[in-house]
């Protein structure tokens, strides 16, 4: 018996060499092989031939067969998990119409939702994530706007420019929420891109200006100067100015000073660099020096004289020459006629040579000039004179709350209305786009 077992086995194996070509042969010779081996006796170990290039012999243990059901289940696990992900991929198309339809009803609530649920189940949509965020941004809803930019950010699997363009509206995101503090760190690493180097600049430049934190933004004015070519010279005068207007208020004259020299370098870009180092040298006891800038403001600018008009005649009156301040005055406001100007002047004249003089160059301003605020001008200077007149004070009350309503400033790009002077428009954000005349001086100038 063990020999013709033997003899079988050994027939077996020529057999399943010369045959391996044949698959459907293999396999039958290999369960003959495994059934000679279950019905032998003995030890004797059975070994089947399997070929992979090469023949090389392989023991068969009976714990292999456990792996055939954990096999099954994972094939049958895997086959439904398949069939999910390409119904749900199906149905973009459909949510898509859905979302446009609900979106061109009026209904763009329910629209963001649907889109919403495509970006989910197919997370290639990366463009329409982003423009879905900008949606949301643009409805107010920040919050959500930020979960989705930030999502898609941070998605390893995204190439370096949809990553860099995901940050630059996470970071409108956060500046649009008043987040200043993340929008500056967002542009900064945004800045680390070169494609987005300068919008980068132009945005913490802006986020500066609106934080006040006007040494880093005028490093920032410079780098885009340097960068871009770009011409930042108005803007860095004013951050200057409003550098030394800080140190000023807080007495700071000697850091006040420092900074005059670097702001000398743009006296061109705006009169406001001449009438803030007068400031600075009157702070310091300097009357001379402060007169000559201001005259060059009178001068240079004489729309700007409005603003200078009346520190500059006090100037030369403290210094002695009040004849020369009066006929400064009486020059300016023939040349002007505006309120700023002739209230300055009334002002300085019934301090100097009493109020009924006052009284009178008023009626002569009214004359030559008529207008509501020579008008009102003409009627402060009678209650002053009469104080206990009641119909003059009524008529003066009345005509101050009505001069009020005409006595404001308009910015010349985005009309912004201000009721003082201003030399940045909080409406738009320019510099030097308010004009020193109030709207009534204008029109009447017109």
């Amino acid at each position: 018996m063990m020999e013709v077992r033997r003899f079988s086995i050994q027939h077996l194996k020529n057999e399943f060499q010369e045959e391996k070509n044949d698959s459907q042969k293999v396999r039958k010779l290999r369960i003959a092989v495994k059934f000679l081996s279950l019905t032998s006796c003995g030890d004797i170990q059975c070994r089947t031939l399997i070929i992979s290039g090469k023949h090389r012999a392989m023991e068969f243990d009976y714990w292999y067969l456990i792996f055939v059901p954990v096999l099954f289940f994972a094939g049958w696990w895997c086959r439904g998990w398949d069939q999910r992900q390409r119904g749900e991929a199906a149905k973009v198309p459909e949510v898509c119409s859905r979302g446009l339809a609900l979106l061109l009803d009026g209904a763009p609530d329910k629209a963001i939702d649907a889109f919403i649920e495509v970006v989910r189940v197919d997370p290639e949509l990366t463009e329409l994530e982003r423009v879905l965020g900008n949606l949301l941004r643009s409805r107010g809803e920040f919050e959500r706007a930020v979960r989705l930019h930030r999502h898609l950010y941070n998605r390893a699997d995204l190439p370096d420019e949809e990553r860099a363009l995901a940050l630059k509206e996470l970071a409108r995101d956060f500046l649009c929420a008043g987040f200043f503090d993340r929008a500056e760190a967002a542009y900064r690493k945004l800045a680390s891109v070169p494609s987005e180097h300068l919008h980068a600049l132009r945005e913490l430049l802006k986020i500066y200006v609106t934080e006040h934190e006007w040494a880093a933004a005028t490093e920032t004015a410079r780098l885009l100067e340097t960068q871009a070519g770009e011409n930042h010279a108005e803007e860095i005068a004013h951050f200057y100015c409003e550098r030394i207007d800080l140190a000023l208020k807080h007495k700071n004259l000697e850091e006040a000073r420092l900074l005059v020299t670097p702001l000398l370098r743009y006296q061109d870009a705006t009169p406001r660099v001449d009438i803030t180092v007068a400031k600075v040298a009157m702070a310091e006891g300097s009357t001379p020096e402060a007169i000559r800038y201001w005259k060059d403001v009178v001068e240079k600018s004489p729309d700007y004289a409005p603003l200078v008009i009346g520190h500059l005649a006090d100037a030369l009156s403290a210094e002695g020459d009040q004849a020369g301040a009066l006929a400064l005055l009486l020059d300016v406001t023939e040349k002007l006629g505006t309120a700023d100007v002739m209230e300055a002047t009334l002002t300085r004249i019934a301090a100097w040579q009493g109020v009924p003089s006052a009284e009178k160059i008023a009626r002569r301003f009214l004359e030559e000039h008529p207008s509501l605020s020579a008008f009102n001008a003409m009627m402060q200077m009678k209650l002053k004179g009469n104080p206990d007149d009641e119909m003059t004070k009524m008529i003066a009350g009345l005509l101050e709350q009505n001069a009020r309503r005409w006595s404001r400033y308009q910015c010349r790009k985005c009309g912004f209305l201000a009721s003082s002077f201003s030399w940045h428009c909080l409406g738009c954000g320019a510099w030097d786009s308010f004009s020193p005349r109030r709207i009534e001086d204008k029109k009447r100038a017109v």
